[in-house]
């Protein structure tokens, strides 16, 4: 089976790419967060005992429990080592699927009525907008993947820098009107990515993940959520020398006992938001001001099997988008609305191919 890597995930360009990609291949990956560590049964239960102030949407029904799917993943745009040559790690990913919500979702999955939640093991996004996006992910695909080009005025002080890809750079800022001295924006984006790239990942199991984008809570006000491991799960260490895929080896290991493992799912809720907090991707929101707060569990059974070829061609055949979701909880900001046609061409392509 031939498996290829995705670049440039961007709406109409996506299903150009896809098609380029997969024209000789059996499987056709995911234009987004590709590279699966493994999916697993899980029950998402509500709080029994959760106030009526969070009753709302999927979360009206206090101890209402749902049969999920949760697939941890990278949450990059390639199929790489989980740690490349240089020692950087990859974000991580997990997608929470809930079967069978209520009927009125405001995008259907494949015929069904679920919820998705999807998070990032970071607590914002490595761009701010629609603008910070395009731009950040034209680059690897000019350059054939190289992510030494992701911030060209950056870049441009390399005294290593070569010939070949200085030229290709200058070409590239002419182009997008970008000045050698147009540092301050793109300076948020290189520093997450910084903390991504030099954060240790263990375990899928053992780190905690988060929306980074905002969804509406009801009517009047907006959320963000997050998912954070009730106790610490084995290993706390990246393996030395680690695996291409130790990410997926750590998942099935954990998967042997007798124990189930147990996320609490919070949410992160607010009233008073400026343009700022739901257009700027890049934003946190303080949690002093504003705290998480638990109103679900999910609880994952021990022992289970993942990595069956029924479990990987099942998880391979679910589409997973934030527009699948209850009209209370749907995705805002501008991040959300390219989301949603991102992730439908994906899923369009890829499940049709």
């Amino acid at each position: 089976m031939k498996l290829l890597k995705r670049r440039y995930p961007l709406t109409e360009e996506q299903r150009k790419f896809l098609s380029e990609d997969y024209m000789e291949s059996i499987r056709v990956l995911r234009g987004v967060d590709p590279k699966s560590h493994g999916c697993v049964k899980a029950v998402f239960q509500i709080d029994p005992e959760l106030p009526k102030e969070y009753r709302v949407g999927l979360f009206d029904k206090p101890g209402k429990r749902y049969e999920s799917i949760i697939r941890f993943s990278n949450a990059s745009n390639l199929v790489n080592p989980d740690i490349d040559k240089s020692g950087k790690y990859g974000s991580s990913g997990m997608a929470i699927k809930m079967f069978n919500v209520r009927e009125n979702v405001l995008s259907k999955d494949q015929g069904g009525h679920n919820q998705d939640f999807l998070m990032i093991n970071q607590p914002n996004f490595a761009f701010a907008n629609i603008e910070d996006f395009h731009r950040l992910h034209r680059i690897p695909n000019m350059q054939n993947d190289r992510p030494k080009v992701y911030f060209p005025p950056l870049r441009l002080r390399d005294p290593t820098l070569g010939d070949i890809e200085k030229k290709a750079i200058m070409k590239y800022m002419e182009e997008e009107m970008i000045e050698s001295d147009d540092i301050q924006p793109i300076l948020p984006t290189f520093r997450i990515v910084q903390s991504i790239q030099t954060t240790p990942i263990a375990n899928p199991l053992g780190i905690s993940y988060f929306s980074a984008a905002p969804f509406l809570f009801g009517p009047d006000r907006v959320m963000k959520f997050s998912a954070r491991p009730r106790i610490e799960i084995p290993p706390i260490k990246v393996p030395q020398p680690s695996a291409d895929n130790y990410l997926h080896n750590s998942l099935i290991e954990s998967l042997k006992g007798n124990e189930p493992i147990v996320f609490d799912f919070l949410v992160q809720v607010r009233k008073d938001v400026t343009k700022a907090d739901i257009e700027d991707a890049t934003t946190i929101w303080d949690e002093k001001v504003h705290p998480f707060v638990e109103v679900a569990t999910i609880t994952i059974p021990s022992p289970q099997e993942i990595d069956n070829p029924e479990t990987i061609d099942r998880c391979e055949r679910l589409a997973f988008t934030p527009w699948h979701a209850l009209p209370e909880h749907q995705p805002i900001g501008g991040i959300n609305r390219l989301r949603k046609r991102i992730y439908e061409v994906s899923a369009q392509y890829r499940l049709n191919k």
